[in-house]
Parts: structure tokens; sequence; C-alpha cells
């Protein structure tokens, strides 16, 4: 468990994955707000670590997948009313991450 403010952030699954920036999703659950997440990414290049926020896949007119140079592309569920908000909200979901996998914290 880890906190953020005034709310704690506990990571209930983490599901390795290692494509590009991406090495997993987790499921995040926030116990005071009665929440939980579902597929938020982990991501890590150059020496930094993020979470994402769960999005969804554009469809398009012809209800196909939207794509640009060959990749889907995706659309915010999820958004913070700031970056220092979203940074905060990542940095205690990785130490989260990191204490349930039993990693030294970045």
């Amino acid at each position: 468990m880890s906190e953020t403010g005034k709310l704690a952030v506990e990571v209930v699954e983490f599901r390795p994955m290692d494509r590009n920036t991406l090495k997993g999703f987790v499921t995040v659950r926030i116990p005071a707000m009665r929440l939980t997440i579902r597929d938020c990414s982990v991501h890590e290049s150059n020496g930094k670590r993020w979470i994402g926020l769960p999005a969804k896949a554009q469809i398009g007119r012809d209800q196909e997948l939207v794509r640009r140079d060959g990749k889907v592309q995706y659309a915010a569920v999820f958004e913070f009313d700031s970056r220092a908000v979203g940074d905060a909200f990542s940095a205690a979901v990785l130490r989260a991450l990191d204490a349930r996998e039993g990693r030294a914290a970045a």
C-alpha cells in the first residue's frame, strides 16, 4: 500500500509484458474510494518509469480499428486535472508495485 495525498493506493495484480516501453499491466485499488482501476499500463524508458491510465481503442465509422502508421490508436478514458496529480498517482502506484514485487524503490 502507498500514499498519494490523502488516498492510499494498492496494487492488486501485476501482469508482466515486455513490448517496447510497456513492462506490464496493473490493477490498482483505491480503498477510500472503493475504486478498482484495471489495466493501468506500466512503462519504462531511459531509466524512467510511469503508469498510464486505461484507454480504449478507437473505432472508425467502418467499425474497424483506427490505425496510424500501422499502430492502433487509443482514446483516453480517464484523465487527471493536472500533470502534478498524474505524476503523484504514478509515483504512488510504482511504490506499491515495487513493494509488492519485492523490488527496491528506484
